[in-house]
């Protein structure tokens, strides 16, 4: 399941992909104007090249000192002016549209999270047809009774649970016969291969432990580390690699609830809208107070230029900000305690240090100004 720490890990990597994203703006936003303060070659007056060179600089130098809202005292020729204002209103129009589709996408990343979780487990349902298929169909006498997969105790409760079939269906989740010829097949061919499931095929019976062994078994040693697996389950999500861990969680936790004799679909979220919404307010007040919040940790670090914080401890520093200012009920060192944690995993060796002294003075001075206040569970170990 996802829990808070997740979510923020989540939120800390969408705002790193839009921050990359608002730098492409920037550079698209500089060859704008590159592109159109060249002299015309079509022209039938003469052409300075020196002069667009300048005109070039200095509305680069605007574009520069608009986005990040420094005062010039350059006098800027109209044209140069003309021309950077056009491309900051494009890398403003630009990057509006990004923030909108980052947090948006960010959130239907986490519902796909659980589409794959019930992926996973349909799967296990086309192997057990697959595995019937197969023993229907072969000319040779193998020694291996596969179709037995086909009558897992486990797989037939999970085929007949209501929730899991409406689920299903209500999210249009399927593998389709393409899908079976590319990666199913191909992927039982490995199974029968494996010394567990041959042994398990040695018998047309099984207690009801032994098919839930067979099936964790599965799940654990053969379709998360199956390549064509990976494949089909990268294209569809970006984190993957690290979201494997959750989903593993999530399906060995399916087969245990079989094995304490009631079977139930797991729950993604376990605070439910109350995470999406932690989740939807840590983006949206660290995008809003963005300024504020760099000001903050510029007034702190005093012998350090801002640019040269790494971007991954710049964003969890101001998360971290936006928590401990606007979630009142989450204690001041839980928050610092979470980010130095995500830090020591996600960024520089010694990030977690930098994080811990940066937040520790922060918090105590806008705990004295009254910026941070805390209520309900927000007061323990508020000091």
């Amino acid at each position: 399941m996802l829990n808070r720490r997740t979510l923020r890990i989540k939120a800390m990597q969408t705002l790193y992909a839009l921050y990359q994203a608002e730098r492409s703006n920037y550079q698209l936003a500089q060859d704008f104007i590159v592109e159109t303060l060249q002299p015309d070659l079509n022209s039938m007056e003469r052409q300075d090249p020196e002069r667009f060179e300048g005109l070039r600089k200095l509305a680069l130098m605007q574009l520069e000192e608009s986005v990040t809202k420094k005062d010039t005292e350059e006098e800027i020729p109209l044209m140069a002016r003309q021309v950077a204002t056009e491309a900051l209103n494009y890398y403003r129009q630009k990057t509006q549209q990004d923030r909108l589709r980052f947090v948006r996408d960010a959130t239907a990343d986490i519902e796909r999270i659980y589409d794959q979780y019930l992926m996973i487990l349909l799967l296990l349902l086309e192997l057990a047809e697959e595995a019937q298929l197969y023993q229907e169909r072969r000319y040779l006498d193998e020694g291996l009774n596969t179709s037995v997969l086909a009558s897992n105790q486990f797989i037939h409760a999970l085929r007949d649970m209501p929730t899991f079939e409406n689920e299903v269906i209500r999210r249009n989740l399927k593998w389709t016969e393409e899908d079976r010829v590319q990666y199913i097949r191909p992927f039982f061919k490995d199974i029968r291969q494996d010394a567990t499931f041959q042994q398990y095929c040695q018998r047309n019976q099984h207690t009801p432990s032994e098919d839930a062994d067979l099936v964790m078994h599965l799940l654990k040693q053969l379709v998360f580390k199956n390549e064509m697996i990976k494949t089909v389950f990268d294209e569809q999500n970006l984190y993957w690699s690290e979201d494997k861990d959750i989903l593993r969680s999530l399906t060995t936790k399916t087969v245990k609830s079989y094995q304490d004799g009631d079977i139930r679909l797991q729950t993604l979220l376990p605070g439910g809208e109350d995470d999406i919404k932690f989740f939807k307010e840590l983006l949206r007040h660290t995008l809003d107070n963005e300024e504020r919040f760099m000001q903050f940790i510029v007034d702190q670090v005093t012998n350090w230029d801002s640019e040269r914080i790494a971007l991954t401890d710049r964003i969890l520093l101001m998360m971290a900000l936006a928590e401990m200012i606007y979630f009142p009920g989450i204690p001041v060192k839980v928050t610092i305690n979470e980010f130095i944690e995500v830090a020591k995993d996600y960024s520089t060796p010694r990030s977690g240090q930098f994080l811990n002294g940066v937040l520790d003075t922060l918090s105590a001075k806008l705990r004295e100004d009254g910026t941070i206040r805390k209520s309900g569970r927000g007061l323990i170990d508020n000091r």
